[in-house]
């Protein structure tokens, strides 16, 4: 079975992706070093290969989101929203291996190495949650397959298909944000401001005499070769004060999900759906801070069949899939949570 999710991000969303890069005050990533330049956080982009307009198919970046982050959410989405509830209403609570086998996985990194009993394969399979996701000390293969986030952009098509093609983009959609923090100390201008912290006055002129002197043991340093002038900068201490950049997409665009299960039962698919009910509660990766990573739904699509309405998801084509999932989570215990995650080897 498959679902797809058609979401707009009204806030920026920022998805980092790893790696050392700088960006120059004119925008130019990664100039030449010993050139003016300045941290920068990249968003994340997949190598994708699209035709670029002059009828050409070439290797381009498309921003994305991984579907890790997609399939935490979703996860995270189940257990804050939908299962915790149902436990807390019978008073049931998980131990923390328990409970960290729900959200992660597993609760260490060491798997047993045996498999899974068949009885085990067939009840925990059947679990609502458990057999969505799997995983465990007998890494239980889970029926969930989550696709990454994908703007519906031009450089998508080959991967989205043409079903979205009206709402398709062309263009750049990321941008790169500046962000400056000041040293609050530098920043005090009377007696007053100083009451408050500790040793007053001499506490702030002994912060800035050390800023001071590092300053100048930096500067000492710019004597030397571009490439570890430039590696100084970043890896040497620089007080609080400091301007660095992170790119972002920006808001507005249009994104496709893909949720895609394998044979599942009437409450994993309820159990989905819920989620999908109460997402736009979450916030799709980092930059929480900065409010990134606020979105709406603008569509659920369940093989083939729009079930998105602006309450929710609902319809007769549902109906079954909530009633399934309202039975089992009358009757979900902790305990298959705790048989779930414990280890064979400490039996």
């Amino acid at each position: 079975m498959q679902i797809e999710v058609l979401i707009r991000n009204i806030t920026p969303i920022f998805s980092a992706a790893p790696g050392s890069y700088y960006v120059s005050l004119d925008g130019t990533i990664n100039p030449p070093q010993g050139a003016s330049r300045f941290p920068l956080t990249r968003a994340r982009t997949m190598t994708v290969v699209a035709e670029t307009g002059d009828g050409v198919a070439k290797a381009v970046p498309l921003p994305i989101v991984p579907g890790n982050t997609m399939r935490n959410l979703l996860r995270r989405t189940m257990l804050k929203d939908v299962i915790e509830p149902a436990l807390r209403d019978k008073s049931a609570q998980l131990s923390i291996g328990a409970y960290a086998t729900a959200y992660a996985g597993n609760s260490s990194g060491n798997p047993d190495g045996v498999p899974s009993s068949f009885d085990e394969i067939v009840t925990m399979r059947a679990h609502p949650f458990l057999g969505l996701f799997g995983g465990g000390p007998r890494m239980l293969q889970g029926r969930l397959m989550v696709d990454s986030l994908y703007p519906i952009h031009q450089f998508s098509q080959r991967i989205i298909g043409s079903d979205y093609i009206n709402d398709s983009i062309k263009g750049g959609i990321t941008e790169i944000v500046w962000t400056r923090r000041n040293d609050p100390i530098l920043q005090l201008g009377s007696p007053d401001d100083a009451a408050v912290i500790e040793g007053g006055a001499q506490a702030a002129n002994d912060w800035i005499t050390s800023l001071l002197a590092t300053t100048k043991a930096k500067k000492g340093k710019a004597a030397k070769q571009a490439d570890e002038a430039a590696e100084s900068s970043d890896d040497n201490g620089r007080g609080l004060k400091a301007f660095n950049a992170h790119e972002v997409v920006i808001a507005g665009v249009k994104w496709l999900w893909r949720i895609n299960v394998d044979r599942p039962s009437e409450s994993q698919i309820g159990l989905i759906l819920l989620a999908l009910n109460k997402l736009a509660n979450q916030r799709i990766a980092g930059g929480h801070a900065k409010d990134y990573g606020r979105f709406v739904i603008e569509d659920v699509i369940l093989d083939g069949e729009s079930v998105w309405t602006p309450s929710g998801v609902s319809g007769q084509a549902t109906e079954q899939f909530f009633d399934a999932i309202a039975e089992a989570l009358d009757g979900m215990t902790s305990s298959e949570f705790e048989q779930f995650a414990a280890s064979a080897k400490e039996a």
